[in-house]
C-alpha cells in the first residue's frame, strides 16, 4: 500500500507541480519518511504488549505463597538442614550436604571465604534431573576468585559452625544446622543473615513430569514442565538488621532508597523486577524492569554497610520490607538513640542456582570487592564524555555535513554524530545506503579532519535474506538462537522477518567480532564507533516484545536461564571486534541499551 500511495502522489505532483524537477527530488525523501513512521508506529502499537504482571508469573506466585505460609504460622520452620556429619572444612571452603526434609531432596552446600574480603555461598541440586544453568559466572566475573586461608575456627555449639575472618578477624560466620541458616557479624554485630525468615525454597523437577515432554538434545523443554506445575525456580530471604535503607537492583525509574513492597508508607504493591526488556514509554516511580539489570543490593546506616550480589541471569522478583520488631534487639546492634529499622528481602528466580556474593565494610571497600569480582569500569576515551549529537535520522551524507558545518558556523563544540539504522542499505547491518551514503570513508574522513568521531547503530537481529552475507555466513555456521524444535527462530524487528545471533556460543563470538575489521565492514575507519542497541533482546513478536522463554541457546540451554546476560554477550562481542580491528588495540567505544553485571568491563 505505501509503494501504491507513494505512485499516486508523484504522479499527482509531478503533473500539477510548477516546479517538478523539485518536487521529484523531495518526492524519495517524504517516501522514506512514510515507511519508517509507518514501520515505527506498528512496532508501537500493532506489536506491543504490556509488561508481565506478578499474576502472569506462577513461579512468584508460588514463592510469596510459600513467603505467606511462613510468615502467618508462628510455628513454622524451615525443612532445610544439614545432613549430620556432612560439614567439611577445606581449602577456604565450608562444604556440606542439606536436605529437604518434606521431600527428601539433597543439596551441595559450598562457603568460600574469598581473598577480596567477600563471601560466597553457592547451593545446588545434588542430583538433578537435568543440570541446572550455573554459566552465569563465566561472563559476570573477570576469573573465579580465590579462597583465602586467613581464617579461624571458633568454638561454638555443636548445632553451629563458626569462623572468624578479615584482616583484623573482626568478621564472622556463623552456619546453623537446623534449620538451615547462615549469619554474617561484623564488630560482634549481625549484618547479613540469610533464610532468617525460612523463605528458602528450592523447587527441583520431578520424574513424573517427564513423560511425553519435548527433548532438545539432552535437554527437557521447561516450558511444558512450568505449564504442568513443575518448576526449577528458587528463592531465598536476606535480611539487613539494623540497616534501614537499602540501594541497588537497577535498572528502575524508581527511588535510589528503595522503597517496600509487602505493605508501608508510599509502598509498592508489586515487587522489583530483575528483566531486560524494551519498555517504550515505562513508568515513573515503578518497580517494573527496564533495559538493564544488576543484582545488587547494599545496606547503609551510619557507620556500617554491606551488599549481596545475586548471580542469576534468569527473571528474577525481589520483595523489600522494613520493620521495627524487636527480633535483633539482644543482638547488640547501635541505635544511635533512635528506634532502628531492619529491612528484610525476598529473591526468587525462575532457574538456575543459588550463587551469592556477601561483601562487607566501608561503601568504598565495597565497591572495591565488587570491581575485583567482577571487572571495573573500563577508563574512557576523552571523546566519550563529551557533547554527542544523535537523532533519528539524518538524511543522507550531504544532511551529515550539513549539521556537521551547522556546529562549527554556531560555534558549538561537538565531538561525535550518530547515525541510526537509515544508514544501512534495508537494514541490513554493516552496510551503507550507496544512494544516501556513497562514499562513507571520505564522510568519516572529513569528521576526522576536525578531531571528530561517527557512531553507527548495530543491532543483535539479522534479516533474513540470503543475499545478505552476514545472515547467510551466520546461517552457514549455525549461529543462530533456535526454536525448540531445532529451527532457527525467526522474529519481527526493524528489518522485518529476522534471526537472532547466538552470543552465548563462543563460536559466534569469535566470528561476529571479526566482522568489526576494515575489509569486513566495507566503509569503516578507526573513527567509527559502535551503537549496541534493542539487545534486550527485543522482539516485537515475541512476548513482552522478548524472546520466548523456551528457544534454545549454545549447550541446549533454554532462553529463560540466561535472559538478561543475552545482552552482555553481544555488548561483549562487539567490544572484542573493536579492540582487535587495529594493531596495536585501541580501547573501543561501545554503547549498549542493556546491560548485566561486567557490562562495565
Amino acid at each position: 500500500i505505501p509503494d501504491d500511495l507513494y505512485e499516486i502522489l508523484s504522479a499527482y505532483v509531478l503533473q500539477n507541480s510548477k516546479q517538478p524537477l523539485l518536487i521529484a527530488e523531495v518526492l524519495p525523501i517524504m517516501k522514506s519518511f512514510f515507511l519508517n513512521t509507518v514501520d515505527f508506529f506498528k512496532s508501537l502499537f500493532i506489536t506491543k504488549q504490556p509488561s508481565k504482571s506478578i499474576e502472569q508469573s506462577t513461579f512468584f506466585r508460588r514463592h510469596r505463597a510459600y513467603a505467606d505460609k511462613a510468615s502467618a504460622n508462628t510455628s513454622f520452620v524451615s525443612p532445610y538442614s544439614f545432613i549430620k556429619d556432612s560439614i567439611v572444612i577445606k581449602d577456604g571452603i565450608i562444604s556440606g550436604c542439606l536436605i529437604n526434609s518434606e521431600n527428601h531432596v539433597e543439596y551441595i552446600f559450598e562457603l568460600h571465604i574469598l581473598e577480596i574480603g567477600a563471601v560466597r555461598i553457592r547451593i545446588n541440586e545434588k542430583n538433578p534431573l537435568k543440570p541446572r544453568y550455573d554459566k552465569v559466572k563465566d561472563w559476570a566475573l573477570v576469573e573465579d576468585p580465590l579462597n583465602t586461608l586467613e581464617y579461624s575456627h571458633i568454638s561454638s555449639k555443636p548445632e553451629v559452625t563458626s569462623f572468624s575472618f578479615g584482616k583484623e578477624k573482626n568478621q564472622s560466620i556463623l552456619i546453623y544446622h537446623s534449620p538451615f541458616r547462615v549469619e554474617i557479624w561484623v564488630d560482634n554485630i549481625p549484618t547479613i543473615i540469610l533464610n532468617d525468615r525460612g523463605f528458602f525454597n528450592f523447587e527441583n523437577l520431578k520424574e513424573k513430569e517427564l513423560n511425553g515432554s519435548v527433548r532438545v538434545g539432552t535437554t527437557v523443554s521447561t516450558a511444558l514442565l512450568e505449564a504442568k506445575g513443575n518448576s526449577e525456580s528458587i528463592g531465598l530471604d536476606i535480611s539487613f538488621p539494623g540497616f534501614g535503607h537499602v540501594y541497588g537492583i537497577p535498572e528502575h525509574a524508581s527511588a535510589l532508597s528503595l522503597k517496600e513492597t509487602r505493605g508501608g508508607n508510599d509502598a509498592y504493591t508489586d515487587p522489583y523486577r530483575l528483566y531486560n526488556l524494551d519498555v517504550f514509554k515505562y513508568k515513573i516511580d515503578s518497580p517494573t524492569s527496564i533495559y538493564g539489570s544488576i543484582p545488587f543490593m547494599m545496606a547503609h546506616r551510619k557507620g556500617a554497610s554491606a551488599a549481596v550480589l545475586w548471580l542469576n541471569a534468569s527473571e528474577t522478583w525481589i520483595d523489600v520490607i522494613k520493620s521495627k520488631e524487636n527480633k535483633y534487639d539482644s543482638l547488640n546492634l547501635p541505635n544511635f538513640g533512635k528506634s532502628l529499622n531492619s529491612t528484610k528481602t525476598h529473591w526468587f528466580s525462575e532457574s538456575g542456582i543459588i550463587d551469592i556474593f556477601a561483601f562487607l565494610g566501608k561503601p568504598s571497600e565495597i565497591f572495591c570487592q565488587y570491581g575485583l569480582l567482577t571487572g571495573f569500569t573500563a577508563l574512557p576515551q576523552y571523546f566519550a564524555i563529551s557533547y554527542h549529537q544523535c537523532r533519528w535520522n539524518y538524511l543522507d551524507q550531504k544532511d551529515v555535513a550539513e549539521v556537521d558545518e551547522g556546529f562549527d558556523r554556531h560555534d558549538i563544540p561537538y565531538d561525535v554524530i550518530w547515525l541510526d539504522i537509515e544508514h544501512t542499505d534495508g537494514k541490513k547491518y554493516f552496510t551503507w545506503d550507496a544512494d544516501k551514503f556513497p562514499d562513507p570513508e571520505k564522510m568519516q574522513k572529513d569528521l576526522m579532519k576536525k578531531g571528530r568521531k561517527m557512531v553507527t547503530i548495530i543491532d543483535p537481529h539479522v534479516k533474513r535474506d540470503k543475499d545478505y552475507y552476514i545472515y547467510k555466513e551466520a546461517s552457514d555456521l549455525d549461529l543462530f538462537v533456535k526454536e525448540s524444535n531445532g529451527q532457527e527462530y525467526e522474529g519481527q524487528c526493524w528489518p522485518g522477518i529476522s534471526s537472532w545471533i547466538d552470543y552465548t556460543n563462543p563460536s559466534a563470538q569469535e566470528w561476529w567480532s571479526k566482522k568489526f575489521a576494515f575489509d569486513q565492514y566495507k566503509g569503516s575507519t578507526d573513527i567509527l564507533f559502535t551503537w549496541n542497541d534493542m539487545n534486550e533482546p527485543s522482539t516485537f513478536s515475541g512476548p513482552e516484545i522478548t524472546m520466548p522463554k523456551d528457544l534454545i541457546h549454545y549447550g541446549g540451554w533454554e532462553h529463560r536461564d540466561l535472559h538478561n546476560i543475552y545482552g552482555l554477550s553481544y555488548h561483549s562481542a562487539t567490544a572484542k571486534g573493536l579492540i582487535n580491528r587495529t594493531d596495536p588495540p585501541r580501547r573501543p567505544f561501545v554503547l549498549s541499551r542493556s546491560f548485566f553485571v561486567g557490562s562495565q568491563r
